[in-house]
């Protein structure tokens, strides 16, 4: 006999008696989809922030514009 018994039947640390690979790689799988998706809704966050930090810096902006215009109006 080339394999004895135990090494076949995977008592020796061997893969072919272990059926935990499937629920492994399910729980790795879900553990990677889950970091994909909470780095697109951070991704999302922080350009919502930056667009209304903008939209704010704009908003601030204009007037002092408006402020500059009267003034050469006045003159």
């Amino acid at each position: 006999m080339f394999i004895s018994t135990a090494h076949a039947h995977g008592l020796l640390g061997g893969e072919a008696g272990s059926h935990d690979g499937p629920l492994l790689l399910l729980a790795i799988a879900t553990f990677v989809i889950s970091l994909l998706v909470a780095e697109k809704k951070w991704r999302r966050r922080k350009l919502r922030l930056q667009n209304a930090a903008a939209a704010a810096g704009a908003d601030e902006a204009e007037p002092a514009v408006q402020a500059e215009t009267d003034i050469t109006e006045k003159e």
